[in-house]
């Protein structure tokens, strides 16, 4: 029986500015392509839901900078966060823009 990962609701909620003109739109779409967990990869049993919130800056190089971050598992932040350093943010960005990102996982 093969389990399914589903990564439930990637909600974005950028308060800090709220303007998509510095790339926040393009930032939920970039975590959209990297934050996915092929099957049985993500660290949590069937049924069973985990958070993570974090608030990050992404710096001159284009990398996110986690600034905080509140979570329901140990190991699903630590997964979210390796995925979180393979992003590079290519476009123009604001270097003091703070975004707000809830994550919420499920197997089912």
């Amino acid at each position: 029986m093969k389990k399914v990962l589903i990564a439930v609701s990637v909600f974005c909620l950028v308060m800090v500015n709220n303007s998509y003109a510095n790339g926040s739109a393009n930032m939920k779409k970039q975590l959209d392509e990297v934050v996915k967990f092929e099957n049985n990869t993500l660290l949590i049993k069937s049924n069973e839901t985990a958070f993570v919130k974090v608030s990050f800056k992404i710096n001159g190089l284009g990398k996110i900078e986690v600034l905080e971050s509140n979570y329901s598992n140990e190991n699903i932040k630590q997964q979210l966060m390796e995925k979180l350093n393979e992003i590079t943010v290519k476009n123009q960005h604001d270097v003091d823009e703070v975004y707000y990102y809830n994550f919420t996982f499920k197997k089912v």
